[in-house]
């Protein structure tokens, strides 16, 4: 099992808040998120919840 360091998970944490103050949108937040869970090893996407969002 792999597990991150705390300064791994800051430096995510600080990514993804950079990409996304620059999101003019909620859809353009949406359309980020879903293009990180496509390239994120291990992500199940919950159909479900993703259509009672849209």
């Amino acid at each position: 099992m792999n597990v991150m360091t705390d300064k791994q998970m800051q430096f995510i944490a600080w990514l993804i808040t950079t990409a996304t103050d620059k999101c003019q949108t909620m859809d353009e937040v949406r359309e980020m998120n879903k293009e990180i869970r496509k390239h994120s090893t291990g992500w199940k996407e919950e159909d479900g919840e993703e259509k009672k969002q849209q």
